[in-house]
């Protein structure tokens, strides 16, 4: 159960689909989206998107790379107050079956091998966010993917996590 109210951590946010259904959460709950969480960090390189999310969310968030970020970048400040959940959409391109699905190898240097720098990020930050949930697309368990994903759940469960 989540007592406190959230910073949101959106990785790969793109404009903010997350945050839209925790906007929306919170409405159909009778609440003020602004009671229950706050748009903390958005991590986004695409200009668009991050001008589309500011313009939704009524934020005013810059680019940033996650390439060119450190875990300090994105650290939750004051975890006792606060419930930290990081989102990541990775990028789909290379596990897609309309991509030419060149896969998520870590420093194979595709797109979807972008994952491997959420790795990198969790083990610079402070504080490990509470709630960490993937989206992607279903190739990103399929055979040719699979061998990667378990390498990552294993990852995940070697920092603490349980996987769903």
């Amino acid at each position: 159960m989540i007592n406190k109210k959230i910073r949101l951590i959106e990785l790969f946010g793109g404009v903010g689909t997350q945050a839209m259904a925790l906007h929306d959460l919170a409405i159909a709950n009778g609440l003020k989206p602004g009671d229950i969480f706050e748009h903390y960090k958005l991590i986004e390189f695409d200009k668009y998107p991050v001008k589309s999310y500011n313009a939704i969310h009524g934020t005013n968030f810059e680019p940033m790379d996650i390439t060119e970020i450190s875990g300090e970048d994105i650290d939750v400040k004051e975890p006792e107050k606060y419930t930290a959940i990081w989102t990541y959409s990775f990028p789909c391109q290379d596990l897609s079956v309309a991509g030419k699905q060149l896969g998520m190898d870590e420093d194979s240097k595709t797109r979807s091998s972008l994952l491997w720098q959420v790795k990198r990020l969790l083990n610079e930050v402070s504080n490990l966010p509470d709630i960490f949930l993937m989206e992607n697309v279903t190739q990103v368990h399929s055979k040719k993917n699979l061998s990667n994903f378990n390498k990552w759940i294993e990852f995940l469960e070697s920092k603490g996590y349980h996987n769903y």
